[in-house]
């Protein structure tokens, strides 16, 4: 076994390292960070940059236990709910109008829409089962519990952190657009929601 300060600076490294790369890949989660982030500003956003701390766990459960046993079904069902999320927050995003901005009037996405689209993002379930569940795998055999631990703390904090960097630059960024751009952006990223669901499709019916 390795040493235990070797094998804690090794997992610090890759857990912050992974973490960022989470938090910095486009996707479904990074969109609703952003548009909660420009409508609705950093009180609403904080929800979808922390989200991961309630999600994540659940596909790392599931991988380190079932890592080398995982159907291609398990897939396929997870890409095509992820698709239907999407679909129903870019109906929402399509219907956008000024007053949504001026009054506040369009209710915020609430925390469970936000869980189940990180849920049922398949990226997140095969970033969990090709590369955390390896990593916690290989930690635990090199020094056991505490690197395990260290290596997680430190994926969720640079994760939560950088998606809370995210939010608050975006937030800040709505005085640089009136209005009518807000509804503009908020349209735009609809657009962007929906290639990604379609990709999500895709990428299902690939593992059949």
């Amino acid at each position: 076994m390795e040493s235990i300060s070797t094998c804690c600076l090794s997992a610090v490294a890759l857990g912050a390292f992974f973490g960022f790369q989470g938090s910095v890949s486009p996707g479904p989660l990074q969109t609703v960070i952003i548009s909660e982030s420009l409508s609705r500003g950093l009180r609403s956003s904080w929800r979808a940059a922390t989200v991961s701390l309630v999600s994540d766990p659940f596909a790392l459960v599931v991988a380190v236990f079932f890592v080398s046993n995982l159907p291609n079904a398990f897939l396929v069902g997870i890409s095509l709910l992820g698709a239907l999320t999407l679909w129903r927050i870019a109906w929402l995003q399509f219907h956008t109008t000024d007053d949504d901005f001026t009054f506040q009037s369009q209710s915020r996405l609430s925390f469970f829409s936000i869980w189940t689209t990180n849920m049922f993002n398949p990226n997140l379930w095969i970033f969990s089962f090709t590369i955390n569940a390896v990593q916690i795998n290989d930690f635990y055999t090199a020094g056991g519990v505490i690197p395990v631990a260290v290596y997680l703390s430190t994926f969720f904090l640079a994760i939560c952190s950088c998606n809370l960097l995210i939010a608050l630059l975006a937030s800040k960024s709505r005085r640089l657009f009136n209005v009518k751009r807000l509804v503009v952006v908020n349209r735009i990223l609809g657009v962007f929601l929906l290639i990604v669901s379609v990709r999500f499709v895709y990428m299902g019916f690939s593992y059949l």
